[in-house]
């Protein structure tokens, strides 16, 4: 096997690993790591934090919603 051979085998298998790298193993990359952000945000959205939540605004409402209930059933 000549030098040219060798290097152009060398060559081949480096643009073949480039473009599996840029097409699968990158983007999966970048997928899992938007996930990743995304379920820590819906996670700190499920825990109360003091009034900006997702999870205290729901309290809030059913709070409100309990002293509806409260007022239109409970006799005077």
């Amino acid at each position: 096997m000549t030098f040219y051979e060798y290097s152009g085998m060398v060559a081949g298998a480096v643009i073949t690993l480039g473009v599996i790298f840029r097409t699968v193993i990158l983007p999966v990359h970048r997928w899992a790591t938007r996930l990743e952000k995304t379920m820590t945000f819906v996670e700190q959205q499920m825990l109360p934090n003091g009034g900006s939540s997702l999870r205290d605004s729901v309290n809030r409402i059913e709070f409100r919603l309990q002293t509806v209930e409260d007022h239109l059933t409970l006799p005077k």
